[in-house]
């Protein structure tokens, strides 16, 4: 049975004119509309979308407020223009009271998610986590600059294998990059893969005997002589937010920056991934719980709420991690803090 009576049968009870003592029984027995008296409807976690709803008429029959929709666009990021809802989307309504939730963890979307445009990102893929050793096909080798730091626009030679070689055109662009160290889960010490930082992309300009001549064409950080190379990475992207399709918690295992606390637009690592459901798109709350000054012993700090500090906005992901930017802080982020995925978000 339909969310959403027809139009028709909702003008018809918006019309209705109820005296006291007056009972009627609406026909969307499914949705537990009551009329009593004055016009009480039961409002829904969450409402799937028909052909022919607008965030309007919602509004008009749930909360008698069409007026409201900019309230319920507010809590549905995915929709990315209020104006074009379609059949299939799943729209929530008001903020889940569910008490299970996990380790009683409570998240409130920040206000800026209001109008999920505002919430894109242009991300520079930097740097991830590796979770297979990198076979590199060559390496950014020498360079006829008496500099130790590469940069824009310097030439450098790339000394490859033998048969990958063979394979270099010109115009063949390869991003360098390094390793920085292995990365532990903070919780358990287990291995994780490998920090990689995307130094910067060269693009080859002739090829010669020995070696490729090539151009720096993009540069994040200096670059060195022996720096391993290989092909190029997407590192522009815009990235629009998603809809969560399920409920996950992780945590936040290590950064792209080296210092310990992370402000806004820094580039983080969480320890879930594609195979765990994440997508590209994703929004994460990052969570803590203890106090801001004092250090805590673990049972003092598990008698204290969670408390919801930052959000990320996932970039790019492997098989068992990914790659988010931190799009808000209310305080500084930090290695361990917990990450909570919200269904339909």
């Amino acid at each position: 049975m339909s969310d959403l009576p027809l139009r028709a049968a909702l003008r018809a009870v918006s019309a209705l004119t109820l005296g006291a003592g007056l009972l009627c029984s609406a026909q969307a027995a499914a949705q537990s509309i009551t009329i009593s008296g004055d016009r009480k409807v039961q409002v829904p976690e969450e409402y799937l979308v028909e052909e022919g709803d607008t965030l309007w008429d919602i509004c008009e029959y749930y909360f008698d407020q069409p007026w409201a929709w900019p309230t319920v666009w507010a809590l549905n990021p995915h929709i990315t223009n209020p104006h074009w809802i379609y059949p299939g989307d799943i729209l929530r309504l008001r903020r889940g009271s569910d008490p299970s939730a996990p380790d009683g963890v409570v998240v409130n979307p920040f206000e800026y998610t209001i109008g999920a445009e505002n919430a894109r990102q242009v991300t520079i893929n930097e740097g991830f986590i590796a979770e297979e050793s990198l076979k590199p096909p060559g390496h950014l080798a020498f360079s006829p600059l008496p500099q130790r730091y590469l940069s824009l626009d310097e030439l450098v030679y790339l000394e490859m294998k033998e048969d990958e070689l063979e394979k270099v055109r010109v115009g063949d662009r390869y991003s360098v990059y390094k390793v920085m160290h292995d990365v532990v889960h903070p919780a358990d010490g287990s291995y994780l893969g490998q920090k990689v930082r995307i130094m910067g992309v060269v693009e080859v300009a002739t090829v010669e005997k020995n070696v490729a001549r090539a151009k720096i064409v993009a540069a994040f950080s200096e670059m060195q002589r022996g720096m391993p190379i290989t092909k190029e990475l997407n590192h522009y992207a815009v990235v629009a937010p998603r809809q969560n399709l399920i409920d996950l918690k992780g945590t936040v295992v290590d950064a792209l920056p080296p210092q310990n606390e992370l402000a806004q637009f820094d580039t983080v690592f969480i320890d879930k991934g594609a195979k765990d459901g994440v997508q590209i798109g994703n929004r994460v709350f990052v969570m803590r719980r203890g106090d801001g000054r004092l250090d805590l012993d673990e049972a003092t700090e598990q008698r204290l709420p969670w408390e919801q500090i930052g959000e990320a906005l996932v970039v790019a992901t492997k098989d068992r991690t990914a790659t988010a930017i931190l799009t808000r802080t209310a305080l500084e982020v930090r290695r361990g803090d917990r990450i909570v995925m919200q269904r339909h978000y």
